[in-house]
């Protein structure tokens, strides 16, 4: 299927962030349901790091957490203090949280060894009835 046609905006949507700021300790995106769409995609934009860094995409059955866990195989490799200016994505196919579990909800949780400048962004990829929303930015420019 060629998707070359859609819009970025039409079949990537951002579901949440952590802005691009000094974050001290460890911060939690909000609970974003993937029962909409079959991929996520977590971006990890590293700025100046005092610290080490953690990443790691966590899954729970509700949006407010209920028995959350982590997602096996879903967490950055440990950033450091000369990692300034690193970018990292994990990948999630819906089919790796535990579905039979009523696994359907995922947030990225960080823990930092200092006060490090970072932000991350969570995605929902093909979305299971295309065209995706896209009220969640401030502006579009085609």
């Amino acid at each position: 299927m060629a998707d070359y046609t859609n819009r970025f905006t039409e079949v990537n949507i951002m579901l949440d962030a952590l802005d691009v700021a000094a974050h001290a300790g460890g911060e939690s995106t909000e609970w974003v349901s993937l029962a909409n769409y079959h991929r996520a995609v977590v971006m990890v934009f590293a700025g100046n790091l005092a610290g080490t860094l953690d990443a790691a995409v966590w899954q729970a059955t509700n949006a407010a957490g209920a028995g959350a866990k982590v997602v096996a195989g879903k967490a950055i490799t440990q950033l450091t203090a000369t990692d300034d200016q690193s970018k990292c994505i994990i990948e999630l196919q819906t089919e790796e949280l535990d579905v039979d579990g009523g696994f359907d909800h995922i947030r990225v949780q960080t823990v930092n060894g200092a006060a490090n400048d970072y932000g991350v962004f969570i995605f929902g990829v093909v979305p299971r009835f295309p065209p995706g929303p896209t009220t969640g930015w401030d502006e579009i420019v085609t």
